[in-house]
């Protein structure tokens, strides 16, 4: 029925968005399609920056979506995606060394990572937060401001999208902590095994993470975040086409000298049905 409606707008808009819309009606739009389509695939890519160094790390992702609510997505270095090839390797559950995937079912809005039996507990959960469609559901949420670039490519718009400080620091926080939460239960599978190492262990395990959370919750106190988003929209189907951004994050360390990192993504969308 999603997908009807949306097929009913675009006949009587004429498949194609006017002018007269807003830049904020315009993006909503696009995140409304998005969410009426069967099937999506991407591919991204994320690199981290810090205090302008040149990046430390970077990494890919490819993603399905089938069936409207089930998506599957695939994290590793270049080299290793590379190695695996294309969708139909996905599709088949063929999976590289180095090569982390993750399933995803959207229920009530939300989208719950379907814990698999090989996906080790440091990297559980941590896919959730470069899915793109729930990227843009959630930012479609937050108080932002939004505005029309120029020089977009021809039969396109490109829409910038800036969630205010408060609001971007508050979601990556909650994103933050999701991928914390993912790992605590993990680590308690040690106590399946009730040895006096393993329980050693375990203690050690659980004061670490309880530390780690800690010292994130301080380190986000005390920093400003900045995120600024590029959304290329396909002017006849009103469809998003790529997805940047740049989340970036500056606090004051010792010697008050000022620590920044950023983290970087580029998302191209296809092959929607």
């Amino acid at each position: 029925m999603r997908g009807c409606m949306f097929l009913i707008i675009c006949v009587l808009s004429g498949c194609a968005l006017d002018r007269q819309y807003t830049p904020e009606q315009i993006f909503r739009r696009a995140v409304a399609g998005m969410a009426g389509r069967e099937r999506i695939t991407f591919i991204g890519q994320t690199r981290i920056r810090t205090d302008g160094l040149p990046t430390t790390k970077q990494f890919e992702y490819r993603g399905k979506l089938k069936n409207h609510d089930e998506l599957i997505m695939h994290w590793g270095s270049a080299e290793a995606l590379r190695k695996q090839g294309d969708y139909v390797a996905l599709k088949e559950d063929k999976f590289e060394p180095g090569v982390t995937h993750e399933r995803f079912l959207r229920q009530n809005g939300k989208w719950i990572a379907l814990t698999s039996g090989d996906t080790s507990m440091v990297q559980n959960g941590m896919l959730n937060r470069f899915n793109p469609i729930q990227e843009l559901e959630e930012l479609n949420t937050l108080n932002k401001s939004i505005r029309m670039e120029k020089g977009a490519a021809r039969g396109t718009w490109m829409v910038r999208i800036e969630p205010e400080p408060a609001s971007a620091k508050r979601w990556l926080k909650e994103r933050l902590m999701e991928e914390m939460n993912t790992l605590n239960p993990q680590i308690r599978i040690l106590k399946t095994q009730h040895t006096k190492t393993n329980q050693e262990l375990q203690q050690k395990l659980s004061q670490v993470w309880k530390q780690s959370c800690e010292d994130m919750n301080n380190q986000l106190e005390h920093s400003n975040v900045r995120t600024v988003y590029h959304l290329t929209i396909d002017r006849q189907t009103g469809l998003p086409l790529k997805l940047s951004s740049e989340c970036r994050i500056s606090r004051q360390v010792a010697n008050e000298k000022l620590h920044q990192e950023a983290l970087i993504t580029r998302v191209a969308f296809e092959d929607y049905k």
